[in-house]
Parts: C-alpha cells; sequence; structure tokens
C-alpha cells in the first residue's frame, strides 16, 4: 500500500513538474514589445536618415540596431524589411539592373541575417514572424514560419492575420475566420483584428458580417477602422433605407473632411439619395463641398454639386416644358468620376424627345448603353424606338450595329487548364458568350469580385455563358483549386501569368475582365465587378451577347 501511494505521488509530482515545466515555456501573455526606449531611439534615427533623399547606407544598420536592442518589437523587423526592399530598388535604378533580380538578393541577404538571429534565439516568435514576412509570395514557406510564430507565442495576434490570409486564399473560411477571431480576441486593443474579422464573416453569414462590421465603429469610435466598418457595412447592405441609414451614421460620427473612409463612403450615400430623392444628393454634394479642407476633396465635392444641381434643375426645366434650357445644364453639368452619371443621359435624351427630336434621343442613347447600360437607359431607347415606329428587333440590330463600331477581335490562346493541365482554347466556345476574367489568388479585388461573378454565371449558365477565369502568378498555382472548389465558384480555371496577360490582353492591373461575343470578339470591358450597379451593368452586357447568340 505505501509503495502504491509514493508510486502515486511520485506520479503527481512528475505531473506537476512537467506542467510547471510547459508553463515556464508557454507564455501567459504576448511577447510582443512596443519597443525599449533605445530601440525607438535606432528607429527614429533611420527615420530620420531616410526622409527626403533617403541615405539607406546608414538607415538599414540602424534598423538592424533597432533590431538587436529589442528582438521582440516588431515595428522594427517590419522597418528593416520596407527599407531592406526600397534600397534595392534605388540600387536597381542607380546600376541599371534589373529591380526584381536586387530585391531578391536583398532579401535572400536580410533571410541569411534572420536565420542567424533565429539559430540564437530559437524562441523568438516575433522573429520567427518576421521571417515569415520576407517570404513574400512564397505562402507556404510563410506559413511554415507563422504556425511556429503562435506555437511559440499563442498570445501573438500579427501572425493570425498572415495565417487568415493564407486560408483566405485556400478558400477555407472557417480558418480564416478562425484565425481572425484569435488575432482579435489576443488583442483586443487593436480595431484591425475585429475589422477584418467581422468582414471575413461574410463569406460564412453575410448579414452578421453587416453587424459585426457596425460593432467596429461601437468598439472603437474615432477610429479610421470603425469608418471603414460603417464603410463597407452600408455597401453590402442591400436595402436602400438601412443603406442610407448607416451611410448618414458614418457622415455623423466620422466627419469626411477628418476621415478618408468617410470620404470615400459619402459617393455611395450620394448614390443611394439620388435613387431616394435627388434633392437630397444635392443638399449632401453642397454641404461637403462647403465642409471640406483639402483642395482636391472641396473640387471634387463641388462638382458632385454641379451634377446634382443639373439633374434637380433639367428635371424641373423638363416639367416646365422648356426642354432646350434642360439641355444646356445636362451639356454643361460635370462628370464625376466613381459615380453613374447615365441619369443624365436619359434626362437629355427627355428632353430632346420633348422637343421634337426623338431621333437625336435615341441615338444618343444608343452610344450609352454601348458602353455602360443601365435598366433606365434601356427602357428608354425602347420607348424612344417605338415612338420611332421601330419593332423590338430593329432596336436590337441598331444597338448591335453600334456595338460592332467598336468590337475587337479577341486573343486567341490555348491555356492549362487546373487541376489536369488540359489544353483549353478560346476557339473552344464559339458560340457561346464568354467572360475572360483575369486574376491570382492573393489579389484582394479579385477575391473580392468572385462572389459577384458567380451570381451572373448562376443565372446566365444555361444560356450559354461562361467564366474562363486566368491566374496570372503561377507561383500562386497550389491555391488555385482550394479556392475555386471550397468557395464553389464554377469558373474554368486557366493557366498563364502576368507578361502574357499585359501583351495579349493590355491587363496591367488585375482584375481585369474582357466580354467576348459568341464569334470571338471583345464587345465590352467591364471594370471590377463588386457592387449591386456593377453587377446588373455586366448582366445587361451578357444579355446582348446572349441575345445576339440566339440564346
Amino acid at each position: 500500500m505505501r509503495r502504491k501511494m509514493l508510486t502515486k505521488v511520485s506520479c503527481a509530482v512528475g505531473a506537476a513538474l512537467a506542467t510547471a515545466l510547459i508553463s515556464a515555456q508557454t507564455p501567459t501573455h504576448s511577447t510582443e514589445s512596443p519597443g525599449t526606449p533605445e530601440a525607438k531611439a535606432f528607429l527614429e534615427q533611420a527615420d530620420a536618415v531616410l526622409r527626403g533623399a533617403p541615405d539607406y547606407d546608414k538607415g538599414v544598420p540602424l534598423l538592424v540596431q533597432a533590431v538587436k536592442a529589442d528582438p521582440h518589437f516588431p515595428d522594427a523587423y517590419d522597418r528593416l524589411a520596407s527599407v531592406t526592399r526600397q534600397a534595392a530598388i534605388a540600387a536597381a535604378d542607380q546600376k541599371k539592373t534589373k529591380t526584381s533580380d536586387e530585391i531578391d538578393q536583398a532579401l535572400a541577404r536580410l533571410k541569411k541575417q534572420y536565420a542567424q538571429w533565429a539559430a540564437a534565439d530559437p524562441n523568438n516568435a516575433i522573429l520567427a514572424w518576421a521571417q515569415g514576412s520576407l517570404e513574400d509570395k512564397d505562402w507556404a514557406a510563410g506559413k511554415v514560419f507563422y504556425d511556429r510564430a503562435v506555437a511559440l507565442d499563442p498570445y501573438f495576434a500579427r501572425p493570425y492575420l498572415q495565417l487568415s490570409l493564407i486560408a483566405d486564399f485556400s478558400g477555407d473560411n472557417k480558418a480564416q475566420v478562425d484565425y481572425l477571431k484569435k488575432a482579435a480576441d489576443m488583442d483586443p486593443a487593436d480595431p484591425q483584428y475585429f475589422f477584418y474579422w467581422a468582414s471575413a464573416m461574410k463569406a460564412i453569414d453575410p448579414a452578421q458580417s453587416i453587424v459585426l462590421l457596425q460593432q467596429v465603429a461601437d468598439k472603437y469610435p474615432g477610429t479610421e477602422r470603425g469608418a471603414q466598418g460603417l464603410y463597407w457595412a452600408a455597401f453590402e447592405t442591400t436595402d436602400l433605407t438601412k443603406k442610407i441609414a448607416i451611410y448618414e451614421r458614418l457622415r455623423r460620427e466620422f466627419p469626411p473632411a477628418k476621415s478618408g473612409w468617410s470620404e470615400s463612403g459619402m459617393s455611395g450615400l450620394f448614390e443611394a439619395y439620388e435613387r431616394a430623392d435627388p434633392k437630397k444628393a444635392l443638399a449632401l454634394a453642397e454641404g461637403l463641398a462647403s465642409e471640406m479642407t483639402s483642395p482636391s476633396d472641396k473640387k471634387n465635392w463641388t462638382d458632385f454639386a454641379s451634377y446634382a444641381r443639373a439633374v434637380v434643375d433639367a428635371r424641373a426645366a423638363i416639367d416646365g416644358g422648356h426642354g432646350d434650357a434642360a439641355i444646356a445644364l445636362v451639356d454643361k453639368a460635370p462628370r464625376p468620376k466613381y459615380i453613374d452619371t447615365t441619369p443624365l443621359d436619359v434626362l437629355k435624351a427627355s428632353a430632346e424627345d420633348a422637343s421634337g427630336r426623338t431621333q437625336a434621343a435615341y441615338d444618343a442613347l444608343l452610344v450609352v448603353a454601348a458602353k455602360s447600360p443601365t435598366d433606365p437607359v434601356n427602357a428608354a431607347i425602347a420607348t424612344y424606338g417605338a415612338k420611332l415606329g421601330k419593332k423590338p428587333a430593329a432596336v436590337d440590330a441598331d444597338l448591335w450595329a453600334k456595338l460592332e463600331t467598336g468590337a475587337k477581335p479577341a486573343p486567341e490562346f490555348a491555356l492549362p487548364e487546373y487541376p489536369g493541365g488540359k489544353t483549353v482554347r478560346l476557339a473552344d466556345y464559339r458560340g457561346r458568350v464568354v467572360l475572360v476574367n483575369f486574376w491570382y489568388p492573393s489579389c484582394g479585388p479579385c477575391r473580392g469580385e468572385f462572389p459577384t461573378l458567380q451570381r451572373v454565371l448562376d443565372k446566365y449558365a444555361s444560356r450559354g455563358f461562361v467564366i474562363l477565369a486566368l491566374n496570372v502568378y503561377p507561383e500562386e498555382d497550389a491555391f488555385v483549386m482550394p479556392y475555386m472548389t471550397n468557395n464553389h465558384f464554377t469558373f474554368r480555371p486557366l493557366k498563364t501569368d502576368v507578361d502574357w496577360a499585359e501583351k495579349s490582353y493590355n491587363a496591367r492591373g488585375f482584375p481585369t475582365n474582357a466580354l467576348v461575343d459568341a464569334q470571338g470578339r471583345i464587345i465590352f470591358k467591364p471594370g471590377v465587378v463588386r457592387g449591386e450597379q456593377q453587377q446588373r451593368t455586366l448582366e445587361l452586357q451578357v444579355e446582348t451577347l446572349l441575345k445576339r447568340a440566339g440564346k
């Protein structure tokens, strides 16, 4: 009996010792440092010599000293990596060498330095995270370091952000959300983690995401992340009344003159007001033109106000029987970027028709529809066409004649598909309508428009519409099929590269889209398709091409 009791005691003591050892190795709070005074001093010295005409020969060593002074100071690692890249770009310009080669060589040297530090300090989670950040597009290599960082310090929030991105590229929405929730829990003082968590929830529960995005402003009042949360909550809300209420809160709590996200959101409020009550859109624009302090912002909102004034006054002139006055107002009105200004075109056409120039109204709207069709534009074309005695088929023929003037043959291609490598040719799709989409998995705007593109595909696939999604970053091949499959995207994924995309389709930024008709010609070049209006415009473009193909 005594031996059994001693054995139990020994086991208990051993377990306690093991637990104590584990506890001694695992932190109970993050080892991340805000920076010691010495490290911050080196950082400030580096910033001083890097301002204006940067002296990289002095700046980089000072940043190395900042890291050595406080190896748990992530901002020092961040700055060192950033400045190393900048120095490499400057060296390439000076030596007339290839920029990418200079960056690769500089990062290779920095990786070697980090590896030496890691060998001397193997339990440094912040250093492991910094090693991952140097891997650029090699996400698999980066993940090894990020996993190590959270294993060493589960309370260190930053690596969860990168791990969430890798999960996003892989289409693992649950893992993405879980990583971001951990980050938000580990560092509740930093609003970025809560914001990203709220935003990522869209893939799992869109309604809950909108609620959480508004809570960013509740939890972090006065911050740009709070404004960003309201911006996206309003953007993702389809109910017009609710959308307006969120935008109005954004303006109220985050003065647009002081908040970039709020100022950007005001164009959304302007368009929402224009749909509900154009006079409110005018009042908003006039108020912001007065409030804004930046000369460029003030000019932008002065243009918005002039545009809105033209809409309101032209409508009143038409109602009063003064068609020519309405036309003069429309012709003088500015056309602000990033909003739909086709209401002016519809108003001008209405004035032309009221003045007895129905043919001019019809012809002008055909030009608009050939570029950016909307339901009001198409409805007005149909009305004026009927008034001119044209049957629907004749109206369609007139629009098609206008479209053909800008049609260009789509560059042919024969590219391998994922996952098997089978060759797919654009010519295989003659007789069908094809959206050629250039993207890559780590491209945020590309991923952002995919759900919208899928909704359009779901609507028209049975009539012969297809989407070919061409990944331009072969180094991200491993993410293509997981991302497509896990998100249930039914595009046909093909493999290419940036050089081919630029040379063949003039794709200089991503995503880039080209809408090809049944005869293999590019008819439309949609921009980034994200949001209700962009989706509807793409639908109308697809419908036009399908109708022409007899689908």
